[in-house]
């Protein structure tokens, strides 16, 4: 299969400095040890974080990272779209008889995203026996279902950072903000923000779907949801809805495109 191919060629690239991908990988480890030594810092000074006690944040926590993990491995490319476009390599993917968008997904697999398995996956344990969480079959189903989810909105929002560099041309200050510093609005439970926070966070740019709503499900914190018990089981559908929107917003930015020589 040709994109099956062009997965393990990128897959080579990266892998051919060895040491250059030990180092990244290990930066990424002890980036992510710092934010959670922040958080064990500040619960256990305050004991609790708008009711939430360790174990249950260290699996908001989890649940986040994990998701980013899969996310950063498949969508990273996107993150650098703004170079195909500038540097007319766009114009080489329209040309070939694949999918653009899955050409460039196919790109640049970032493996290094191995990090981010391993700090999700220890948090998430962590979080779980601390916090004392009974797993149930239904639980252990909807897990892997929420996770998904969860890389649907993720990747979604990075389809529709990438598709704005076909009006912006450039769209890295939207990366910045919109993909890396948007997260860092859900390492806590939404509920310590006021209402309009809140609102935003779910209806309008719903990161809390990706982790907040969810773990309330898995911690039996229903009581905490915003608005509706209901909210903690719409991850699937709502990272359904975002990565499809997401993908019409892309068909609509092909279709403004005009290459680099206009």
């Amino acid at each position: 299969m040709v994109y099956w191919k062009l997965i393990v060629a990128t897959l080579k690239a990266r892998m051919e400095y060895k040491a250059t991908f030990l180092f990244f990988s290990l930066a990424i480890l002890f980036y992510y040890a710092g934010q959670i030594g922040v958080i064990l810092t500040v619960v256990h000074r305050f004991k609790t974080i708008s009711g939430w006690t360790l174990g249950e944040m260290a699996f908001l926590y989890g649940l986040l990272i994990f998701s980013q993990g899969i996310t950063a491995l498949i969508f990273n490319s996107l993150n650098t779209f703004e170079e195909f476009t500038i540097q007319g390599n766009f114009d080489r993917v329209l040309i070939r008889p694949l999918n653009p968008l899955a050409q460039i997904l196919c790109s640049r697999f970032e493996i290094s995203s191995v990090s981010n398995f391993f700090i999700g996956a220890t948090a998430l344990i962590f979080g779980s026996r601390l916090s004392g969480i009974e797993w149930t079959l239904g639980k252990l189903l909807m897990l892997p279902t929420v996770i998904v989810g969860a890389v649907l909105i993720l990747g979604g929002i990075r389809v529709f950072v990438a598709a704005a560099a076909f009006w912006t041309i450039r769209n890295r200050s939207l990366v910045h903000t919109v993909v890396y510093s948007s997260k860092e609005c859900i390492y806590y439970p939404i509920s310590i923000y006021n209402g309009a926070v809140q609102f935003f966070l779910t209806f309008i740019f719903p990161l809390a779907f990706v982790n907040y709503y969810p773990s309330t499900y898995f911690l039996n914190k229903s009581g905490d949801t915003l608005m509706h018990p209901l909210l903690q089981y719409l991850t699937p559908l709502v990272g359904v809805v975002v990565f499809s929107g997401s993908l019409f917003f892309w068909k609509k930015g092909m279709g403004k495109y005009q290459g680099t020589g206009n």
